[in-house]
């Protein structure tokens, strides 16, 4: 915990620094006297810089970052009990450029993606802070454009496809490793009325090469089948679930988020986040056993 607190006293000392404001982000200068060349000490003037931040000059190296967008949600979770604490970061790359000449002839090309997801379980209660298991999941997917089912102008329904390898990254009995060729449709409706919206998307999977010698039995825990429910306004909360049922029994995660502005209005960018878990699987190490814990944290893609 104590680097947990080292941690956050230098984001908020970063972020009173930022503003304070004594701190200029520019330089001034004199201005010089018309004919004289002298300087007017009475007279100064900001001197603009062209670039004030330092993204703002990095970006300019970086001209394919527009195709990297958020993908499954982004928390850092404390548990009731900490030795349950988690967290998760994802991302998603867009394999080809929707404006070049070749997407623009094949327009099905704009929906392949690579993606990374890395989801930890994290140990707070010990003194050496351990990290109980992490799994890493890049994936390949493709994803449809918006299919007009004649329901509603405000209505979406995608279909995602894809590949994705799961291992924890260990060796010996502590191996896991599967992976999973998958059909996803998603459902999403959104009332611009009321500002309320839903999400309705059930996932289907097959193994493929999974470990035959540490997770043989992975599929009678972790199932071939989950369904995503979601519902809340875009600027308030959302709740959802994940059920996934499988042999050895069902399981469910339940997640509320809330904007933290809505809060404070000093605080932007993160939501208050509230899971609750009773799962079989939910890691790879121990994916026989069930886990039950009760979460707390922040998150900035819900």
């Amino acid at each position: 915990m104590k680097k947990i607190a080292i941690l956050l006293i230098l984001l908020l000392a970063a972020y009173a620094h930022a503003d304070d404001p004594h701190v200029s982000t520019g330089w001034t200068a004199s201005e010089e006297t018309a004919g004289t060349g002298e300087a007017d000490p009475g007279s100064e003037k900001k001197i603009s810089i062209r670039y004030p931040d330092i993204n703002d000059i990095f970006n300019l190296y970086q001209p394919y970052l527009e195709h990297i967008s958020a993908y499954e949600p982004i928390y850092f979770l404390v548990g009731t009990n900490p030795e349950d604490s988690k967290f998760q970061f994802s991302f998603k790359y867009r394999l080809f450029n929707p404006d070049s000449p070749l997407a623009e002839r094949y327009r099905f090309l704009n929906g392949f993606h690579f993606a990374y997801t890395q989801t930890s379980f994290w140990d707070l209660a010990s003194s050496s802070l351990p990290f109980e298991d992490t799994s890493y999941k890049p994936e390949i997917f493709h994803i449809s454009s918006n299919i007009d089912t004649g329901l509603s102008p405000e209505s979406g329904l995608f279909i995602q496809s894809g590949i994705q390898h799961e291992s924890n990254g260990q060796g010996g009995e502590a191996s896991r490793s599967t992976n999973f060729l998958y059909a996803r449709p998603v459902f999403i409706y959104y009332d611009e009325a009321s500002n309320f919206g839903f999400m309705i998307s059930p996932k289907f999977w097959l193994y493929v090469d999974n470990d035959e010698e540490y997770n043989r039995d992975l599929p009678d825990y972790r199932g071939y089948f989950y369904l995503d429910l979601m519902a809340g306004k875009p600027n308030g909360l959302v709740l959802s679930s994940n059920l996934r049922w499988a042999q050895k029994g069902g399981s469910a995660q339940f997640d509320a988020t809330y904007p933290l502005h809505r809060i404070h209005t000093g605080i932007s960018g993160a939501y208050l986040h509230i899971q609750y878990v009773n799962s079989l699987a939910e890691s790879l190490l121990d994916y026989d056993a069930r886990n039950e814990a009760i979460r707390i944290g922040i998150s900035i893609v819900r």
